[in-house]
C-alpha cells in the first residue's frame, strides 16, 4: 500500500473554509476594533481637551483675565465675533503659549474637522502667516454677556473669570445638520470624530436649560461631544445630551450637566 504523503497540498475546498473561516472571524472583530479605537479617540479629544485647560489656567494667571474672542476689525468700532472655531495670534486658543502641561499640539483633536489629527498642525501649516487658523475645537468665553433675564447662552458659557458660576469654556465641534445651518456645514462637515459619522442622522429635542422641552430639534451625525468647564474639569457627553445650539455648533445646557 502506498504511504500517504506528509505535506499533502490543501484540495481547493479546504481553502475555501479556511478562507471563510478567516472571513467570519474579520467580520466578528472588525466592529470590536471599529468601536475600541473610537473610544481610544474619545479619550485622547478629552484629555487634549484637560490640557487646554492647563494651557487657559497659565493664561488667566499671567494675564488676569481669559483670552478674548476673535473680533472682526472690519466691524469696528461694533463688537462683532468671529465664529468660535477660529482664532487669531493674540486671542482665542491661539493666545495660548507653551507651558509645562500645555504644547500646541494638543489643540489638534485626534480626529478634527480641519488638522485631521495632525499634531503638528497648529505648529505649523495649520496657521496662516497673519496667525491665525480655524480650529478644531470651539473656544466659547467672552462671547455672551450676563442679561437680567435669563438667557440659556449667558448660563451656558463663561464671560469673565470673575463669574462664580461654573460654565462651559471649550467644546468639541459638533455641527447641527438643519437647513439654517448650511453654510457652516458646508465648511465643516459634521465636525469632529468621523468615526462618530458611520450612523444615520440623529433628531436630538431641545431644552431650554432648565429642564424643559422645546419644540425644535438638533439633527446631527455624532456620538457625542467634549466640553471643559470654567473649573477646568473635562467631560464627555453623549448626543442625547446635546440639546442646544450656539452658531450653528450643538453643545450640552446646564439641564445636561
Amino acid at each position: 500500500m502506498p504511504r500517504r504523503s506528509a505535506d499533502r497540498a490543501f484540495t481547493l475546498v479546504e481553502l475555501l473554509v479556511v478562507v471563510a473561516i478567516i472571513s467570519i472571524v474579520i467580520a466578528i472583530l472588525l466592529p470590536s476594533l471599529s468601536t475600541a479605537r473610537a473610544q481610544a479617540n474619545r479619550t485622547r479629544c478629552l484629555n487634549n481637551i484637560r490640557q487646554i485647560g492647563v494651557g487657559l489656567a497659565v493664561y488667566v494667571h499671567d494675564f488676569g483675565d481669559l483670552p478674548p474672542a476673535t473680533a472682526l476689525a472690519h466691524y469696528l468700532p461694533l463688537k462683532v465675533y468671529a465664529p468660535a472655531f477660529y482664532a487669531e495670534r493674540r486671542s482665542g486658543l491661539l493666545a495660548l503659549r507653551p507651558s509645562s502641561g500645555f504644547q500646541r499640539f494638543y489643540l489638534s483633536c485626534p480626529q478634527g474637522w480641519n488638522s485631521g489629527g495632525d499634531p503638528s498642525w497648529y505648529q505649523g501649516k495649520g496657521v496662516s502667516p497673519t496667525g491665525a487658523a480655524y480650529m478644531d475645537y470651539a473656544y466659547w468665553a467672552n462671547r455672551y454677556p450676563t442679561a437680567d433675564n435669563y438667557d440659556v447662552l449667558t448660563a451656558s458659557f463663561t464671560y469673565r473669570r470673575q463669574e462664580k458660576a461654573t460654565k462651559i469654556l471649550v467644546t468639541d465641534i459638533v455641527v447641527e445638520q438643519g437647513a439654517e445651518n448650511t453654510r457652516i456645514s458646508a465648511t465643516i462637515g459634521y465636525g469632529n470624530h468621523v468615526s462618530n459619522h458611520d450612523g444615520p442622522l440623529q433628531k436630538v429635542q431641545l431644552t431650554n436649560g432648565r429642564h424643559k422641552r422645546l419644540p425644535e430639534y438638533n439633527i446631527m451625525r455624532s456620538a457625542g461631544s467634549s466640553a471643559l468647564f470654567s473649573d477646568y474639569h473635562a467631560e464627555w457627553f453623549s448626543v442625547q445630551r446635546l440639546t442646544q445650539q450656539a452658531s450653528g455648533l450643538c453643545y450640552p445646557p446646564p439641564d445636561q450637566w
